[in-house]
């Protein structure tokens, strides 16, 4: 298991969290430990959620071999072309850029949005339904 003191930061490129998909995502993972864990890695995932439960795949991942205990180490990639971010009535998918420490799976994610026009797809109706039923957000 990783040293449970380890204080992981993911900082992405001008603060951004919604892309275009196909885009380039850049930043910079920083990690601080008293020893220097066994590797990191740099996970981009996506998730769906739903009533049957949820469901997530690994689309890339970036490794970071002989990390030292204090580092920083910049990224880049090109996110995939799909699927898109969106949110249902009866599914959602997200998606999410993680830093794993190994081998604990100590962590710290940031939720990210991949979709055409860089905002989520609303596939909820217009129609609020019948009195007291959830209101759907602008």
């Amino acid at each position: 298991m990783s040293d449970p003191d380890i204080a992981l930061e993911l900082v992405l490129e001008h603060g951004r969290t919604a892309f275009e998909p196909g885009a380039r995502l850049s930043g910079v993972a920083s990690w601080s430990a008293q020893t220097a864990p066994l590797g990191l890695e740099l996970r981009v995932i996506w998730a769906s959620q739903g009533p049957g439960g949820r469901d997530f795949t690994i689309a890339e991942t970036i490794p970071f071999h002989a990390p030292l205990a204090v580092e920083r180490r910049p990224f880049i990639f090109t996110l995939p072309g799909g699927p898109y971010t969106f949110t249902g009535c009866l599914i959602s998918l997200a998606w999410t850029l993680q830093l794993v420490a190994l081998p604990g799976e100590e962590k710290t994610q940031v939720g990210i949005t991949v979709a055409p026009g860089r905002r989520a797809i609303d596939l909820r109706p217009d129609d609020p339904g019948p009195p007291g039923a959830p209101v759907r957000a602008p």
